[in-house]
């Protein structure tokens, strides 16, 4: 048996951190993206101490090496963002080159632009050194191919679109529009400036003194999770609030059920996986005019985008669902026909194993 046959394993690299990328890993799992090769599935980042973190990455080299020698993988499919990413994707990429494995960069980085745009010289080559001696880089919407494609020379650059677990997709199918309830608005990511749950704060305290009422918010997420309660608490918005922390599983599945509207005002994104949890879900959808938001939300006909940090905006752009209960479910079914055609594990599970046997049988063209 020659080396080429032995080698039809894959090995998936990326983070276990609680987020979006981890999940995107689980979902092309569940959706069987890889159930034609051998998976080996490599974690080179968790949360946890410096001292932890290091000993994670470098026992994610030492289980590649041992992949690479004895002959198991042909092809490594990395999962990257930003900054240290970077670094530690770039002796990935290296490693791999060295046995000729072929390799894809999928690149999640909601700031990717804004930290390469002002990094120095070093960090750019870097980047420019992982995305150039790949095989294909993956990004989450036409906006990161653009931008990808002014930085680097890669001639094989796809849109895979991120799409999240099929159980999402069943709410849909027995979601009830009640106009007559509460508007029961729903926040999932990480607690911070970046996704703008303080412009989100600042939002509802001028519909409070505006007398607006109506709806509720549930907020769910790591990150700064006292500090959120305390600011709700000083603008005395607990009637409006409930921050119960780092949602998963069957929790996370039970808050899409109840709720009517997915908030998430960023300041950058690639493309949430929360926001197309929600598209899948049947909620409405109102964010901001980031990454591959608009892509995904072209219209007020399926979702409600504004300026990110604008939270004047954001109170009205709120209001308006809160008004118009029609709308949220017009944008709702309307999200969810555009997630079926181009966000749906369906739609994207062909490109990406289309990339996987194109490298296999040396269809994809390699450049150096």
């Amino acid at each position: 048996m020659n080396n080429e046959t032995q080698r039809q394993g894959v090995a998936i690299v990326g983070t276990k951190a609680r987020g979006g990328i981890h999940a995107v890993i689980e979902n092309h799992i569940q959706a069987g993206v890889y159930d034609d090769y051998k998976r080996y599935l490599i974690v080179s980042h968790d949360d946890g101490s410096l001292i932890k973190r290091f000993y994670v990455y470098f026992a994610a080299l030492a289980a590649l090496l041992h992949l690479l020698i004895s002959g198991k993988i042909a092809i490594c499919h990395l999962h990257g963002s930003h900054k240290g990413s970077i670094y530690r994707k770039a002796l990935f990429v290296f490693i791999c080159r060295l046995f000729q494995c072929k390799v894809i960069f999928h690149l999640h980085g909601s700031v990717f632009a804004r930290t390469y745009d002002n990094a120095g010289w070093f960090y750019k080559a870097l980047v420019r050194y992982v995305l150039n001696n790949t095989d294909s880089v993956f990004v989450l919407s036409q906006y990161w191919a653009n931008y990808v494609g002014s930085i680097s020379n890669n001639p094989d650059i796809r849109v895979i679109n991120n799409f999240p677990s099929p159980v999402f997709e069943e709410l849909f199918a027995t979601r009830c529009f009640n106009h007559d309830q509460q508007v029961k608005l729903l926040f999932l990511g990480y607690i911070g400036q970046r996704k703008g749950i303080y412009d989100l704060v600042d939002a509802v305290d001028m519909l409070k003194q505006q007398g607006v009422s109506g709806f509720s918010i549930t907020v769910g997420g790591n990150g700064e999770i006292e500090q959120l309660k305390a600011l709700i608490d000083e603008r005395q918005l607990n009637d409006y609030f409930e921050v119960i922390g780092w949602v998963t599983g069957e929790q996370k599945y039970q808050l899409m059920k109840e709720s009517d509207l997915l908030l998430l005002p960023s300041h950058n994104e690639g493309l949430p996986i929360a926001i197309l949890e929600a598209m899948s879900a049947g909620l409405a959808v109102l964010s901001t005019t980031v990454g591959g938001i608009p892509e995904a939300i072209p219209n007020e006909e399926s979702g409600l985008l504004i300026e990110p940090g604008n939270h004047q905006a954001l109170a009205h752009a709120i209001a308006k669902y809160i008004n118009n209960r029609e709308l949220i479910e017009l944008a709702a079914r309307n999200s969810r026909k555009r997630y079926d055609v181009a966000y749906s594990s369906t739609a994207n599970l062909t490109v990406i194993r289309d990339v996987l046997d194109g490298l296999l049988n040396h269809e994809l063209t390699v450049f150096r």
